[in-house]
């Protein structure tokens, strides 16, 4: 297991200082490995001292503790000290809000027993405590923290976990322990702690290490055999749609489609298509449907959800403000900017109503009320919509993961407003909390590179342009994301500015390779894929392969009129481009 650090020592003396002078009240100690840090404490203080209880032998049937098991457990001998350890299986077991929610309606009644009593979670378990259980918390009189770095997962390398606040450091460290956890028992079959664990990795997977998508993969699998074996019910909904998001996060959206429709064929033929969770299973499926780009079905899908939604007086309820986003999403796509903005807008006052002008939510809504006004050309309130969801975030210290997409979309914006001086102070920004809180391999750093060449190349610097791009080239290969959704981008990239450059062969062999990752994960009817359709055919048409280059462009051109219809920009451009051109290619 490792030598103990000097701190880990100071922290146990601190301990035992603790228990021999404390008479009563609440305790607690923080660990990986509590079963390890009990032993110590035993053989330091003494076996007859202290009365020590591992959640890890309760049976599971017997459920979830009470008080009264805290009073027996207090009644074994007359020691004065009681450890209770492996607190955060009771989570595990029983759900994560009960057993909060137990823990700390019995605070009273476990000091009213008149011992000491040490409780010993993990550093999951503690953050969940800690933000979930405040009147628990505000009684402990001391807390402990022992770093068994050694024993956590792969995971953490590279995250610095402690300058992660809120809900991200949470559910990454309930992420970890499950992982953890399964894999301690040898990946033995549990498909309730496979969901967990999948659910976790789905709400946090953008800051780990991208060789997690191996172990979700083999939890999905198993997942997905369980349930194509099962007569699925209602109650079964949630968790099937956690495993139709995972596949859609491990980047094979095709394997989610069968689960999303069999849901909502069961909805609609349980419950029909006016109840609420038919609302639901048709916003669910919209994840689908805007991973592959089909923004047809997903609009069609949003505006019945709304309409349910507001039928049912749930407009802002929690799935009906995820459709409104949706809904503000799709009307920017369509330039439909007056309704985005009022849609964006009606959100903001509800979160201002509700929880608060400082409410650091309200951050997502500025930075999408700045990306309309940035897409209508109105860049200076862009900025100003920006800068105060940058200062909404640090005034409350939270969302590291937002600080960084926030300052992405101020680089961008003073890059279209020619101040590219500005723009790399803010991509420099982003960069530096990547580097601080995610490490220097985080996935992250890819969008970074590629925003930091987009500042070069409007300096007019192509070779530092590439440079960049070269430099999340090599992030991709070193994290082995060679065939990711992101490494599209880079590709497609670098394939434009190679094209610049003149070198065509490297440049075609490039986007092929964005075009064959884009097709497997978009599919062909997307806009994305269409964007390197068109690259690809205006690098054939360089090197005069004009029949190909003829092919691609067709597919591009219908992929857009399929999207968007016959009148847009994209159709214009390669119109205008087919009309230029029209003896060469025609």
């Amino acid at each position: 297991m490792g030598s103990d650090t000097q701190s880990n020592e100071e922290q146990l003396e601190m301990l035992l200082m603790t228990l021999a002078e404390v008479r009563h009240g609440i305790c607690l100690f923080q660990s990986d490995n509590q079963g390890k840090r009990v032993l110590l404490i035993q053989e330091r203080f003494g076996k007859e001292n202290i009365i020590v209880h591992d959640i890890a032998k309760d049976d599971e049937e017997t459920g979830m503790v009470s008080s009264r098991d805290f009073r027996k457990w207090a009644s074994e001998t007359d020691a004065k000290v009681v450890i209770v350890y492996n607190l955060q299986l009771l989570g595990m077991r029983f759900g994560d809000e009960e057993a909060i929610e137990k823990l700390n309606f019995m605070r009273d009644q476990i000091l009213s027993i008149g011992k000491l009593f040490v409780f010993g979670v993990s550093p999951y378990f503690n953050r969940l405590l800690s933000g979930k259980a405040r009147d628990l918390y505000s009684c402990i009189l001391y807390h402990f923290i022992f770093h068994d770095s050694e024993e956590r997962p792969a995971v953490i390398c590279g995250l610095d976990l402690d300058r992660l606040t809120g809900n991200d450091a949470l559910e990454i460290s309930r992420y970890m322990e499950l992982k953890e956890r399964i894999q301690s028992r040898n990946m033995a079959r549990d498909i309730p702690m496979y969901l967990a664990c999948m659910e976790s990795w789905c709400d946090v997977e953008q800051y780990l290490s991208y060789c997690e998508r191996e172990f979700i993969a083999v939890l999905a699998e198993e997942a997905d055999r369980y349930y194509a074996q099962k007569d699925i019910k209602i109650a079964d909904i949630e968790n099937v749609w956690i495993l139709a998001g995972t596949w859609i996060g491990l980047e094979n959206a095709e394997r989610s489609a069968p689960w999303y429709e069999k849901v909502l064929c069961m909805v609609r033929g349980e419950l029909g298509e006016d109840h609420e969770l038919y609302a639901d299973a048709l916003m669910e499926y919209t994840d689908y449907y805007e991973a592959i780009s089909d923004y047809v079905t997903c609009e069609m899908f949003c505006d019945q959800a709304v309409k349910i939604y507001d039928e049912k007086n749930m407009k802002y309820s929690g799935k009906g403000r995820v459709a409104l986003q949706r809904k503000a999403k799709i009307f920017r796509m369509h330039s439909m900017f007056a309704e985005a903005l009022d849609m964006y807008q009606g959100l903001l006052d509800y979160n201002i109503s509700k929880y608060g002008e400082k409410y650091y939510g309200n951050a997502y809504l500025y930075s999408n009320l700045g990306r309309v006004y940035e897409e209508q050309g109105d860049l200076s309130r862009a900025l100003e919509q920006y800068y105060i969801a940058l200062e909404t975030l640090e005034k409350a210290g939270r969302g590291e993961g937002w600080l960084v997409s926030i300052c992405q979309n101020i680089c961008v914006t003073y890059i279209k407003c020619g101040n590219a001086n500005t723009a790399w102070k803010y991509i420099k920004k982003a960069k530096k909390i990547v580097e601080d809180v995610y490490g220097k391999d985080s996935i992250y750093l890819i969008d970074i590179y590629n925003s930091m060449s987009g500042v070069w190349s409007a300096r007019e610097r192509p070779d530092k342009e590439l440079e960049y791009l070269q430099k999340a080239f090599r992030l991709i290969r070193r994290i082995h994301m060679e065939d990711s959704e992101k490494a599209s981008y880079i590709y497609h990239n670098m394939s434009r500015l190679l094209s610049y450059n003149g070198l065509m062969d490297d440049a075609v062999t490039l986007c092929k390779r964005a075009i064959e990752i884009r097709e497997k994960v978009y599919g062909e009817k997307s806009e994305v894929t269409a964007s390197s359709y068109e690259q690809l055919a205006y690098e054939l048409y360089i090197i005069s392969d004009v029949l190909q280059a003829k092919k691609y462009i067709n597919k591009a051109r219908s992929t857009y009129v399929s999207l968007y219809g016959n009148q847009n920009k994209h159709v214009k451009r390669i119109d205008d481009f087919l009309e230029a051109n029209a003896q060469e290619v025609l």
